[in-house]
């Protein structure tokens, strides 16, 4: 038992601390000493815990130091929250989440803050999802963020900052905790490169001129990008992220961005860039608008333009239009009209954007617009819509864009945009984009035409972000840090908040990466803008400044780059011979890689002389062809619009082209012209009301189509974002409740609705848990809660109320200054903040010395009192009443929380057991004292296995019931592995007639198999008209149980069947043998009657009669011992038509006939036919 003890064998937790070894965090948990330590568990947190700690040192009221040791959650799910002060209603001064500061990160110290009021309320949150190590933190008393890194003093003087420490640093160094170097290296004043100078809000470095760094040792320009970081002015502005930030003649201006800490009225700052100084712009007239975040601002001739966003303070996006005056100081809404429709419902705003960008542009017909792009709708989901905005006629207009190739472009979140004059394009990089029911970030970059209305997709980056943040200089834009966590099943180590630095070369569409920022303590962020401030300095780049933005904390810093700058390169042979002779390619991106950015306009990456033709010269001199590439690509490349001389970014562009007509006939690498149809504009949605919004296209089964007129279009399901209820919200899995925003959102905006923390806790699939304080009914609910506390009625048996407090009482809502107030008249009997009453029997009992209920009374029990008896029903806790069980003979008891009754009859259900559960196969009628069968069917076994589960746990009858067809005898057999009684029951029309319903045969009790049969003749089974149904009803059985049954009918039905087979086989076999017998019969009368027509045939011929005399053949002649040779003649002639020949036929005495008369069965005599 980690944090309880081992009584009974099981582990009893202390307060604060829950599971079977006491092992994680559960509840809150009061820490009182100067100094500890606090985790949610010794490995991975538990899903859904809700802890709290409240640290709030008995004998101090200084500052406390809070110092993490290891922090790692689910990003953008699991927050860790901490307040400055004792409640959930004080200051918000961190929102822990993600990997937020893994060991051995480069430029990254662990969080520390500092709670300035001397008590911190720290609450953890986790989701259902996957879990991680969570969080190992000490505490302090009374001393200063990182020990002011031993560079100054921990002082007692308390200097009211929002999570800053009060480091009173030595000499030569300077920040919240010591971590600058106050004007480094003297400022190089040695070598009369600078000198140290008190003019500024922090001592630095004023450098001489041709000199820069920080401690001035740079030359100025310098080939090398220079990064830079100060701290906000704590008095003058409170950092935010999300925020909208321009830069107007050397003045930034700030306004809005997510807040922690006390909400201001005023949102409003302007950064002197030359002091360095911070300021509140104050407004002259009391109208202004309300906090925001997630919007945009434009700098327009004198007046900066506010759009979009979601208000802070109630999470609901708006399309408003703010315009401020910057010579009046004045605030003005503007009034627009649109050329689209609106009005997606009577509620909500086609133009109710956050997460969008917004940039101004001049199209070619000089008209000045604020082009939209992208953004999430609370309805439409993440917007694929460009909006254009006319800022002189205060008109929105919705064109209809293209695309170049066959790829969507999807609706961004968190993007960034930066337009290029050069170009005249706007691009593209990053973002959130829906997949199915979650979110993917992407690394895309895409480029789009503000003329053509077209995109182009440009190389990705390879590193996806949103919530980053870009900008443009000379021809390159820089990007940085971001969210980059895209892991949704398990963490695979993305941070949610990134420090990386990259450059997307416009010209040679290539991305570099580029070093990382390390002056700033934790440069990683997201949620910051970036601007570009012009160089005062002819021979200085422009100079890029980050603000803000966050990681778990508020960034209280501004960090500037300054990119290296060609004009540092004086010399042509360093120019020709360094850069160019050394291979270019690959010396540019070594360059690239330690922030050697020295490209200019034009196609060549330094520029030595203001002379270029002299410098043409001597580059040919080098490489022959190089000449005429620079030449050409110059002429060709800078400024057109199809970018056709578009650099290799393979090769970075040498020698790409080497003649003319190579240059000229280029392939474009970008092709921002393209052919727009209403029919590809529409399938170029994937949603419906973002279809169903535009009047030409209309949303069908097949999807987003052009709108004809026979197109039959499908009504959109409703939104998320629709639904004002729990239980109307979680009825989809595509939908969420947050439950203190009491707000419905669609799963896959969840983190892009609220990326900095602000749902504390969510819901979904069905289920709606109590969430306010009024409604929580036990002391331990109430401090799941992190806004409530229990105020004991004094009565010490558990009763009380549950209210939203702090440690110090209950608090209440002050409307005129818009904050909770301590109101301790509200419970003067016991307010339990941090613990609960010892004695919780919810007002059904007293307790003894021990604080055991002793006995529950108004039929409660349970070891606190807090369940309604066997029979009863209801919710006792808090004081409430039971009710008994209305269930009747059909069950004994009832739910306890619901009342509806628990049914002893398998298939019977409904609250009062009404009903048969016809989904599982159970038929009948249960109403008054009726019951419900399971209907049997014949010579098949059936097998019921009843647990103890929800279903069957109550479960100590079933019935059966069949129908036999046949006027058979019928046996049921009975298995079972608990005994039962069982009783057979017939009914039909004879049986109502005789016993008014149906009749019993038998009851056998406590048997676990049985054999019984219902005989035919006894039981008139099967005969027609009467409808006999045999009943087995078997009771008195506990669950689990295994029951086993089946009903068979024996009967003659097989040896029928066999008979009159083998009879119908006989049959057959007779007629096969008469048939065969008359067929006989039959073709002896033919052969007969064939062969008389023969005969007739042959006796119908010609013929003629001859006598042969034989006598004088059997006589011989005595001729010298020989016989006498005969002379035949022809017995027959016949002359062929031609009278030259004839056929004659004689007789022939064959040789067996010789001398005497031939042998029986042979012929004597033949005839011979002959031609002659």
């Amino acid at each position: 038992c980690l944090m309880g003890d081992c009584i009974g064998g099981a582990c009893v937790c202390h307060n604060g601390w829950a599971g079977d070894l006491c092992d994680h965090c559960d509840g809150r948990i009061l820490l009182d000493t100067d100094n500890g330590m606090l985790s949610d568990s010794p490995g991975d947190y538990a899903a859904k815990s809700k802890c709290s700690w409240l640290i709030a040192p008995k004998n101090s009221t200084s500052p406390l130091r809070l110092s993490f040791n290891e922090f790692k959650s689910e990003c953008g799910w699991d927050y860790l929250y901490i307040h400055d002060g004792d409640s959930a209603f004080s200051p918000l001064i961190a929102s822990m989440n993600g990997i937020t500061y893994p060991a051995g990160q480069n430029n990254s110290y662990n969080p520390e803050i500092i709670a300035t009021s001397g008590k911190a309320f720290i609450h953890f949150y986790s989701d259902v999802a996957y879990t991680m190590s969570g969080f190992n933190m000490t505490y302090t008393v009374d001393e200063c963020v990182y020990d002011c890194f031993n560079r100054g003093n921990c002082t007692d003087k308390l200097i009211l900052v929002m999570s800053l420490g009060k480091c009173e640093c030595g000499n030569g160094w300077h920040g919240s905790s010591c971590q600058a170097q106050t004007c480094p290296n003297n400022c190089s004043a040695a070598q009369n490169y600078g000198k140290c100078s008190s003019s500024y809000p922090v001592d630095q470095c004023d450098c001489e001129t041709g000199h820069t760094g920080q401690d001035c040792s740079l030359p100025a320009p310098s080939t090398k990008g220079v990064w830079d970081s100060f701290e906000f002015n704590p008095r003058a502005t409170t950092p935010s992220a999300s925020y909208a930030a321009v830069s107007v003649d050397h003045q930034i201006w700030v306004y809005g961005g997510m807040k922690f800490g006390v909400p201001t009225m005023q949102d409003l700052f302007m950064y002197n860039v030359s002091s360095q100084v911070w300021s509140t712009v104050v407004t002259s007239n009391q109208t202004y608008p309300q906090s925001r975040y997630g919007h945009t601002m434009v700098a327009w001739e004198n007046s900066l333009i506010v759009f979009g966003g979601k208000l802070t303070k109630t999470e609901k996006a708006v399309d408003h239009i703010w315009q401020f005056d910057k010579i009046n100081s004045t605030w003005m809404k503007i009034d627009y009209d649109v050329t689209f429709n609106k009005q997606l419902n009577n509620e909500t705003s086609v133009l109710e954007l956050s997460g969008h960008t917004a940039d101004i542009v001049t199209l070619n017909n000089n008209v000045t617009i604020m082009l939209v792009m992208f953004g999430y709708h609370p309805v439409m989901s993440y917007s694929q819509f460009v909006y254009e905005y006319d800022i002189i006629n205060k008109t929105w207009h919705r064109p209809q864009t293209g695309r170049v190739g066959k790829n969507k472009i999807p609706g961004l979140f968190g993007h960034t945009t930066v337009y290029d004059p050069t170009t005249n394009l706007i691009y593209i990089h990053g973002g959130a984009i829906s997949v199915l029911s979650s979110i993917a970030l992407v690394s895309t970059t895409y480029a789009y035409n503000p003329n053509s209305k077209c995109f182009t997709i440009l190389k990705s980056s390879d590193q996806p972000r949103y919530l980053h943040s870009a900008s443009l200089i000379n021809g390159v834009m820089y990007v940085y840090g971001g969210n980059t966590h895209n892991d949704t099943n398990e963490s695979k180590g993305a941070l949610c908040y990134s420090p990386s630095f990259m450059a997307y070369n416009i010209q040679c569409n290539s991305w570099h990466t580029l070093k990382e920022q390390s002056n700033s303590l934790n440069p990683s962020r997201f949620g910051h803008d970036s601007v570009v401030v012009t160089s005062q300095s002819p021979t200085m780049t422009n100079s890029l400044f980050i603000f803000s933005g966050y990681d778990g904390m508020m960034v209280h810093d501004v960090l500037t780059y300054q990119p290296g700058s060609c004009e540092a390169i004086f010399n042509e042979t360093t120019c020709i011979g360094e850069i160019l002779r050394q291979n270019l390619p690959q010396k540019i991106q070594a360059m690239t890689k330690h922030a050697y950015l020295s490209k200019t306009a034009g196609c060549r990456f330094c520029r030595c002389h203001q002379d270029t033709k002299n410098v043409s010269k001597n580059l040919k001199k080098y490489f022959g062809f190089v000449y005429i590439y620079l030449q050409f690509c110059g002429k060709y490349f800078s400024g057109r619009e199809d970018l056709s001389c578009m650099w290799d970014g393979k090769k970075c562009g040498l020698g790409a082209f080497n003649d003319t007509d190579t240059c000229k006939k280029g392939r474009s690498n970008i092709q921002t012209s393209c052919s727009i149809t209403t029919v590809d504009f529409c399938k170029s949605f994937s949603n419906c009301y973002q279809c169903n919004s535009l009047d030409v296209c209309l949303w069908t089964e097949r999807g987003c189509e052009e709108k004809l007129d026979d197109s039959v279009g499908v009504i959109c399901s409703t939104a998320c974002s629709m639904a004002t209820t729990c239980s109307s919200c979680v009825t989809t899995g595509a939908c969420m409740w947050c439950l203190n925003q009491q707000q419905c959102i669609s799963t896959n905006s969840y983190v892009v609705q609220y990326p900095y923390g602000q749902c504390l806790e969510w819901t979904n699939k069905g289920s709606c848990p109590l969430y306010e304080c009024s409604a929580l009914k036990t002391c331990g609910d109430c401090q799941h809660n992190p806004k409530c506390g229990w105020c004991d009625d004094g009565l010490h048996t558990g009763l009380g109320t549950c209210m939203e407090g702090s440690s110090a009482g209950p608090m209440v809502f002050d409307n005129v200054t818009e904050n909770y107030q301590v109101s301790a008249g509200m419970c003067g009997t016991g307010w339990y903040f941090t613990s609960c009453p010892l004695c919780q029997c919810n007002g059904h009992s007293k307790c003894d010395a021990n604080n055991v209920c002793i006995n529950c009374e108004n039929n409660t029990t349970g070891d606190q009192c807090q369940t309604c008896a066997l029979g009863y029903y209801g919710d006792p806790r808090n004081g409430n009443n039971c009710t008994q069980c209305e269930c009747g003979i059909k069950a004994e008891s009832c739910n306890s929380a619901t009342g509806a009754c628990n049914c002893d009859t398998k298939g019977v259900n409904g609250r009062s057991c009404e009903a048969c559960d016809t989904d599982n196969g159970y038929t009948g009628n249960a109403t008054g004292n009726g019951t419900c069968f399971y209907s049997l069917l014949i010579n098949y076994q059936f097998t019921f296995n009843l647990k103890s589960d929800a279903d069957d746990t109550y479960v100590t009858k079933i019935n059966f019931k069949n129908i036999p067809p046949l006027e058979e005898d019928v046996q049921m057999n009975f298995l079972s592995s608990q005994s039962s009684n069982i009783r057979f029951a017939v009914i039909s029309t004879a049986t109502q007639i005789a016993f008014g319903g149906e009749q019993t045969i038998l009851l056998v009790e406590n048997v676990t198999d049985y054999t019984f049969t219902f005989y035919a003749s006894k039981y008139r089974i099967g005969q027609d008209g009467l409808n006999t149904t045999v009943r087995i009803y078997v009771s008195d059985f506990k669950t689990p149980s295994l029951i086993k049954i089946s009903l068979l009918q024996r009967s003659n039905r097989l040896l029928k069947i066999l008979l009159i087979l083998f009879s119908s086989f006989l049959v057959i076999l007779l007629i096969a043998a008469v048939t065969w017998k008359m067929k006989m019969m039959y073709d002896v009368h033919r052969l007969r009657a064939n062969r008389a027509v023969e005969m007739a045939e042959m006796a119908a011929r010609p013929f003629a009669a001859i006598d042969l005399c034989c006598d004088d053949m059997y006589r011989s002649t005595q001729v010298i011992g020989t016989y006498k040779v005969l002379t035949p003649e022809a017995i027959c002639e016949e002359k062929c038509s031609n009278d030259q020949v004839s056929v004659v036929s004689v007789f022939l005495w064959l040789p067996t006939s010789i001398p005497s008369a031939p042998p029986p069965g042979q012929c004597g005599l033949a005839i011979g036919t002959a031609l002659i």
